[in-house]
């Protein structure tokens, strides 16, 4: 049972190691994102309405 568990305690580390990763990679995306949408002359959509 003991080596059932150390494999359990492993397979959660690993899995929330990779949930880091994915919630980091996701941030990264977002934050660059954000700066490409800022670019000059771009319109941002909810402005575009009214021009």
């Amino acid at each position: 049972m003991t080596v059932l568990y150390a494999l359990l305690v492993l397979a959660l580390g690993v899995a929330a190691g990779l949930t880091v990763i994915v919630i980091e990679e996701l941030r990264w995306e977002a934050r660059s994102r954000v700066s490409r949408r800022m670019t000059y002359r771009e319109v941002h959509h909810r402005h575009a309405a009214h021009r």
